[in-house]
């Protein structure tokens, strides 16, 4: 993934969590819509996936609610090992979640705009997105 340290000069230097209190930033659609549109999404690509376990993209939001390129990529098996999908899955995963583009834009105390650490996991069962998280 693209891990160049970039930022929007229009945003502060703060970062917070999306849960963080008075932030509220989730997706705004539910893990179910998600994870049909993902379904969906590779299995347009007809490719034969495999494995078990969880890919997990942990990323930047900025305060205009726009995903930095800094991504951070987590790959465990079912027993939250560490583990390597194959690299297209996985590649197709991020492809996928370049697609979300709802993100909300954050505000800090004072309504100062800040940017929030956001993240995306997909539970994979033989090759397959079973679930989203969150």
């Amino acid at each position: 993934m693209d891990t160049t340290r970039r930022s929007n000069p229009a945003c502060s230097a703060i970062f917070a969590q999306y849960y963080s209190l008075g932030v509220d930033a989730k997706y705004p659609r539910s893990s179910a819509t998600l994870l049909h549109e993902a379904q969906r999404f590779l299995a347009a690509r007809a490719k034969p996936y495999t494995g078990s376990g969880y890919v997990t993209f942990r990323f930047v939001i900025d305060c205009e609610g726009q995903m930095l390129p800094r991504v951070q990529v987590l790959q465990t098996n079912e027993a939250y090992q560490p583990f390597q999908f194959d690299k297209q899955l996985v590649a197709d995963l991020f492809a996928y979640l370049k697609t979300l583009n709802q993100w909300k834009k954050a505000r800090g105390r004072n309504d100062t705009p800040i940017n929030y650490i956001a993240f995306l996991s997909f539970k994979l069962r033989d090759g397959k997105v079973a679930a989203i998280i969150p």
